[in-house]
């Protein structure tokens, strides 16, 4: 199963001896890439508890233990910040949970069973991100909501690939319609994150997604 995706790296401020001045540190030297990953994943963050829309460069700065013009330099408009978190909300969705998912050697109501338990692991242990996923979905204008539709679209594809395969191997429902059962998984993702925020156990998260797949998918 996936791993959490994220590390957090939060420098602090110390005193000096006589408690008076107090002495900056300077955050952990990394490589330009590491740098930017790291202020990346503590975007992430911010997004979750602040909001797309509330979220500033010097809220990741703190976080991120660097200076405000760090965080610019690698994304010099809020616009740069909103697309790239949206961008790594995307892979970690579409490539974590469904493409590598495709071509693998199990008959596909198992895959899709596997790939909704995972999601379900993943309100626990990357929570943030589906945060940030499920108040992306709920943005419906704007460059966010076009960003969201493309996520649509190449995540349904996906699914209904991965469907295909069962329709040819019978490890589906013979009158299950590929696109109409994928648009109904992602769905599915939808709700069960609703229900893990709303207060439902693992336990009952695991037996609707266990209901839905042996009623609607399985052969």
């Amino acid at each position: 199963m996936l791993e959490t995706e994220r590390g957090r790296r939060v420098a602090g401020a110390k005193k000096s001896a006589n408690n008076t001045t107090p002495t900056k540190v300077r955050a952990k030297r990394m490589s330009p890439e590491a740098r930017r990953h790291q202020i990346l994943m503590c975007a992430v963050d911010v997004f979750a508890s602040q909001g797309i829309e509330k979220a500033t460069h010097a809220d990741i700065a703190k976080l991120a233990g660097v200076a405000s013009p760090t965080v610019f330099h690698y994304f010099p408009t809020i616009d740069d910040l909103q697309e790239a978190v949206i961008k790594e909300v995307r892979r970690f969705l579409l490539e974590g949970f469904v493409i590598v998912r495709t071509d693998v050697d199990a008959p596909v109501h198992v895959r899709v069973e596997d790939m909704l338990s995972s999601f379900a692991k993943a309100v626990d242990t990357d929570k943030n991100y589906v945060t940030v996923w499920l108040e992306w979905s709920g943005s419906t204008k704007g460059h966010i909501w076009e960003l969201y539709k493309e996520f649509y679209t190449a995540t349904t594809a996906a699914i209904r690939k991965l469907l295909l395969e069962g329709r040819a191997d019978n490890s589906i429902k013979a009158s299950l319609q590929a696109a109409d059962a994928a648009r109904t998984i992602l769905g599915m993702a939808h709700t069960i994150a609703h229900m893990r925020f709303c207060g439902a156990t693992s336990k009952t998260a695991q037996k609707t997604i266990n209901s839905f797949v042996a009623e609607y998918i399985s052969p």
